[in-house]
């Protein structure tokens, strides 16, 4: 390989790290060199390289020094030298430590990993689903979005944080989203219904675009604008509004429900809700399919069928090889 390459492909990495490689053949050339200095003294290259070391990092362990006078001299314009650049070394690779460390908290760092969850907002309920991710699937890498935020809300819990607006391409790439494995798009709070669904709307063009192939949630305020969400692209919409407000007259005619509900919600562990094909149950009665899950701990509560959920049906309604098992894994 010829000096120049040698030189660009050192190039190529960070300063903290050229320094570091630089540093390395300086050592090992002053050890090389006190080995033909004094060749008595420091019998291998490996003898030389451990003077330079032992030298340069100002330990000193006189085990072994130069005798003649050629080879004190350049000891002597060694030392000078050599710890000045080990000092030097030290103070920069703490500096980029302390560098990165802040850069990382403020959300200007690139995320660099893949199969991660990328949750758009910082908000009450992007808190709790980070939480609960965090704490059903701590092996699961989360990557937070916010334009509002000015440092790291989680960075103790190791959420990597990006601070950006997400409906734009640098933004998502800085968060890897052509890799991600799950994409969430939660709703802004402090806007109106019309602003914040748009906003959210062009987020999920801006991530389809990115990665089409990428599964999306996202929520939605208006219904109006679920229909938009659909052609954007969204594989799954929470129309929150709806949720809330159906929980809320539940609660008018059955006091205390919500409460349950929630409670029943927070105790059920990922993928215990979950949806069953139904092709190896084609034909046959809810009663008849509902008792042979019931035999492998499998509680069913409900069919879909198309964009219809029919929940607890009679016993005698049939299943179809097209259908959806709402099922609870107890």
């Amino acid at each position: 390989m010829r000096l120049r390459d040698l030189v660009y492909y050192i190039s190529r990495y960070p300063p903290v790290l050229q320094l570091g490689a630089l540093i390395v053949v300086i050592l090992i050339a002053m050890g090389f060199i006190m080995h033909l200095i004094e060749p008595k003294v420091f019998p291998t290259v490996f003898e030389g390289v451990w003077f330079a070391i032992v030298t340069a990092s100002t330990i000193g362990y006189g085990d072994a020094s130069p005798e003649t006078v050629r080879g004190k001299a350049f000891a002597m314009v060694f030392i000078m030298f050599g710890a000045g650049f080990m000092t030097f070394y030290m103070a920069k690779l703490a500096s980029s430590f302390v560098m990165t460390q802040g850069a990382l908290g403020r959300g200007e760092r690139s995320y660099e990993r893949a199969n991660h969850v990328v949750v758009v907002g910082w908000n009450s309920r992007s808190r709790h689903t980070i939480k609960a991710l965090l704490s059903n699937q701590p092996e699961r890498s989360i990557v937070l979005i916010d334009h509002s935020l000015t440092e790291n809300p989680l960075q103790k819990e190791g959420i990597h944080f990006i601070r950006g607006n997400p409906g734009e391409d640098r933004t998502l790439r800085k968060a890897k989203v052509s890799a991600a494995h799950t994409v969430l798009i939660t709703a802004d709070q402090y806007k109106s219904e019309m602003e914040v669904d748009m906003q959210t709307i062009l987020t999920l063009l801006t991530v389809k675009g990115i990665n089409p192939s990428v599964y999306t949630i996202v929520e939605i305020l208006s219904p109006e604008q679920i229909v938009n969400a659909e052609r954007a692209g969204a594989d799954e919409i929470i129309e929150s509004a709806h949720l809330l407000s159906t929980v809320m007259t539940n609660s008018v005619f059955s006091h205390g429900i919500s409460t349950t509900l929630l409670e029943m919600l927070t105790h059920l562990k990922p993928n215990q809700l979950d949806f069953m094909k139904a092709e190896a149950f084609n034909e046959k009665s809810f009663c008849d399919v509902a008792q042979q899950l019931n035999e492998k701990d499998i509680l069913m509560i409900g069919v879909k069928r198309g964009s219809d959920l029919v929940m607890n049906p009679s016993p005698s309604f049939l299943i179809e090889s097209d259908d959806l098992l709402l099922v609870i894994h107890t």
